[in-house]
């Protein structure tokens, strides 16, 4: 087969690929892939082939990298060859080219169709501005180059999605200036929650929801978003959001064209991959490295200390238990707090785990210092040191001290039960918990140690908060060579050799350590996930042992380690022992998905089964963007949920529930078959107010029956399609997500959503005599790439004016235990190497 110049076209903007003519060729194996899209990202200029081997492997790189690059090469250009770009690929001493004159490429018409769309807005086109910007969103069929593996590549993908990210605001101001404010409103949520220091998507939810007739609404979310961007960047919202603010307070947001939509001179621009953005200049006097500079975050904690400081002399200010896992900042904290007391004039005795027998000695001599001396500070650091000499401590010492001395006790675990109910304390004891570090604490903190600005977000990703982590990882990639580790491997292998000597200390047996690294891997961790996944253990042996660690969380759903630590773990087990990685891995997903999944029936179930699915699936794909997080409002969203079945006396309910979210050709519908399949329909209600919050129905479907064709075309529509596709066997069915009705759904999850999916998912996978599942939805948009990502097509509808989607499966042609393990690969492999010491703007090896 051959083809003429441009008759093929690469895409980039989702799982890459080459299309030439009606023909969609595959491009070989992952890495062959990253090759490929390496020569895409600079078609046009010389890649020399080590720069292949690096941007593929980094470190990682093997002795034949070499002649691996040679062999993709030659196999792409065998490739090309069939479809008459045998050109395409030129070569000269040490590199190769490609030419970008013999082919189109989807992320170059991207940047067309952007830079069109920005000159038609400059013109007062606006309508014909916004068609471009969605033709050129259309163009993205999922994650840039999905799949494809290696560091030059992540770093192009991470370009073009924040492009993407861009493109996507300027396309909602627009339709704001349209006048689609509701719709606006609708879209803006998920993107928010995805990007949630992203300021100039509040501007828009704060102008979409005003237009929208929501004042209140948009004033809340202000709060809101002052009060993220105080805790996360210790920052007010910028002017443009300010001004928007003030605008709405004055009630005039309708008359600000200025803000309607972003000076087209201040948005980046779109380069295609053949023009690569400039690199940044290089960065300037690195900042002064003062134990002050380096010293952040801790405000709340800082602020109490120095209201005891403040307190008058002769009051009593209480005991202060400081309390948090290894690693948190408990000592520098203290440190900072000693400080801080000298400052205002105060004695200070700073005793730092030590000998019983020592601690003692200078607790006393203390004591003795303190005779006629008021407002003295006793700081006591590493307090599980101590335990021997704890009673004595409560008992005897502390009630000596002058009633206005201010004593401070930092620990893991925070004080016991016999301080908690010794009446001589009572009332008196304040307990603070030390959290993870902020996004832009930890961004702050390794600034201060002088790390190099290419490297800085990788770390603080990695460390997840912990200072411990941070500081260490950021000395590290400061000076590699100082510390003996030429290269990065070693590097990462000494931060995480360290992280985990730290704060998982030795464990007592392999089978212990097994039972760490279910923790680490799974989302919550269960006796029965832990009998499935470690059958050679005691299951509630092992499960006792976990919750008795300090790092170890017990959270709703069973117990979990976050942060730092559980990344370290997840990797570590990666590098020592792959194979058991990938037998851990498959262990856990195949119990989720299989009993922990067909089980789940109660709402709180569901919420967990989906959470854990998510965090399998945290690697790669949009997932994790479609199922709830844990935080405050989705606990108390969660627990008060309770679902139940539909009776007679609900009908009515659930019809005008329909009616007033999507119509009343819904509402019939929904009347239809409660008359039909009652036994179909899940309600989910509060269950302090038994206020009904969304229902959603399960239709089984055996044979296509005229009665129901009629009274709902929709379902008529999916016979349709069913006709058209495949012959339903005797005895099996169609399975129909007919009715997910959530009125206060505005493409977010929730732990509604999530019931929603673990029904969907449950049917899917363990319902018998499936032959194929259908979904009706209303926000097609919001569903599509999850459903694309799920091997779920899009059905083409006969009734082209109605707003809903439906998206299809066929369980003949694409089984369930092959569909399940379909992006298991990425699951396992597609953060492969830990890129502590990776520069994250430029292509070339940092």
């Amino acid at each position: 087969m051959t083809g003429e110049p441009n008759a093929c076209r690469f895409t980039v903007l989702g799982p890459p690929g080459l299309d030439c003519g009606d023909t969609r060729l595959g491009l070989g194996a992952p890495q062959q892939q990253a090759v490929l899209m390496l020569l895409l990202a600079n078609s046009g200029c010389f890649v020399r082939i080590g720069e292949l081997v690096d941007g593929l492997w980094g470190e990682q790189a093997p002795a034949t990298g070499e002649a691996v690059i040679r062999t993709y090469i030659s196999r792409i250009r065998r490739l090309l060859s069939e479809h008459g770009l045998g050109t395409a690929i030129s070569s000269q001493a040490g590199g190769y080219m490609l030419d970008p004159s013999l082919f189109a490429l989807d992320a170059t018409e991207f940047a067309n169709l952007v830079e069109t769309a920005r000159e038609e807005r400059a013109s007062g086109h606006i309508a014909a501005a916004a068609k471009r910007l969605e033709q050129a969103l259309d163009l993205w069929t999922g994650t840039a180059m999905a799949g494809v593996p290696g560091e030059a590549v992540e770093r192009e993908r991470f370009r073009l999605e924040r492009l993407k990210l861009t493109v996507t605001q300027e396309l909602l101001r627009l339709r704001l200036e349209l006048g689609e404010h509701a719709e606006v409103v609708a879209e803006v949520p998920l993107l928010i929650e995805q990007n949630r220091l992203e300021e100039p998507l509040y501007e828009i939810y704060l102008l979409g929801l005003y237009r929208s007739g929501r004042r209140a609404q948009a004033l809340e979310v202000y709060r809101t978003v002052y009060d993220l961007l105080g805790k996360e960047l210790g920052a007010s919202p910028g002017p443009r959001l300010r001004e928007i603010h003030d605008r709405i307070l004055r009630a005039d947001a309708d008359h600000d064209d200025e803000f309607a939509s972003a000076p087209w001179a201040e948005l980046p621009a779109v380069h295609s991959p053949e023009e690569p953005p400039a690199s940044p200049e290089p960065a300037g006097t690195k900042p002064e490295r003062s134990p002050d500079r380096q010293f952040v975050g801790r405000g709340t904690e800082r602020a109490a200390f120095q209201d005891l400081l403040k307190r008058s002399r002769g009051e009593r200010p209480g005991l202060l238990f400081v309390r948090g896992p290894a690693g948190i900042g408990k000592s520098t904290l203290l440190r900072r707090f000693a400080d801080d007391a000298a400052a205002a004039g105060r004695r200070v005795c700073h005793l730092h785990g030590s000998a019983t027998t020592q601690a003692r000695e200078h607790l006393e001599r203390f004591a003795q210092e303190l005779s006629g001396v008021s407002g003295g500070v006793l700081l006591i650091d590493s307090f599980e040191e101590l335990e021997e000499a704890e009673p004595w401590l409560r008992d005897e010492y502390l009630r000596q001290l002058p009633d206005d001395a201010i004593i401070v006790v930092a620990g893991r675990t925070g004080p016991s039960a016999a301080w908690l109910t010794d009446p001589a304390w009572a009332g008196t004891i304040v307990i603070r918990h030390l959290e993870a570090l902020t996004v832009a604490e930890s961004a702050a903190l390794v600034e201060a140690r002088g790390v190099d600005p290419g490297l800085q977000r990788s770390i603080v990703d990695f460390a997840a908060g912990n200072p411990f982590a941070l500081s260490l990882a950021a000395e590290v990639s400061r000076s590699m060579s100082a510390t003996g580790m030429p290269s990065r491997r070693d590097a990462v292998r000494y931060v995480v050799d360290n992280v985990l000597a730290l704060l998982a200390g030795s464990v007592p047996t392999e089978v212990h350590r097994s039972a760490l690294h279910v923790c680490a891997l799974a989302r919550h961790t269960t006796e029965d996930l832990l009998r499935a996944v470690v059958p050679e253990g005691q299951a509630a042996e092992l499960f006792d042992w976990l919750r008795a660690q300090p790092y170890v969380e017990a959270a709703a759903h069973g117990l979990e380690i976050n942060g730092v630590l559980r990344e370290a773990l997840d990797h570590d087990l990666r590098w020592r022992d792959p194979v058991g990685y990938e037998r851990m891995h498959l262990r856990i997903r195949h119990y989720a998905m299989g009993r922990f999944l067909r089980d789940a029936r109660d709402p709180h179930a569901c919420v967990a089964v989906m959470r854990t699915i998510s965090h399998l699936r945290r690697r790669g794909g949009p997932v994790r963007r479609y199922v709830s997080r844990v935080d405050e409002v989705s606990r108390v969203d969660e627990e008060d949920m309770r679902s139940s079945g539909a009776t007679p006396a609900d009908h009515d309910e659930l019809v005008t529930m329909a009616r007033e979210t999507h119509g009343e050709v819904t509402a019939a519908s929904v009347r239809f078959w409660l008359g039909r399949q009652p036994e179909a329909f899940t309600l989910l209600r509060c269950r302090t107010s038994n206020r009904l919050r969304a229902f959603m129905s399960w239709l089984t479907l055996p044979a296509p029956e005229r009665e129901e064709r009629e009274a709902d075309p929709v379902v008529g529509e999916i016979w349709r399609d069913v006709s058209r596709r495949m012959a339903v066997p005797p005895g099996a069915h169609i399975a129909v997500a007919r009715h997910l009705i959530f009125p206060d759904f505005e493409a977010m999850p929730s732990p509604v959503t999530d019931v929603f999916q673990a029904r969907m998912m449950r049917g899917w996978l363990h319902e018998p005599g499936l032959a194929a599942s259908y979904l009706v939805v209303a926000n097609g948009r919001w569903w599509r790439r999850l459903m694309e990502y799920l091997g779920h097509y899009e059905v083409e509808r006969v009734r082209a004016d109605h707003s809903y989607a439906i998206f299809g499966h066929d369980w003949l042609a694409d089984p369930p235990e092959e569909w399940r393990d379909r992006h298991l690969d990425d699951e396992l492999w597609a953060e492969r190497h830990l890129n502590l010491f990776l520069r994250q703007d430029a292509y070339g090896d940092g």
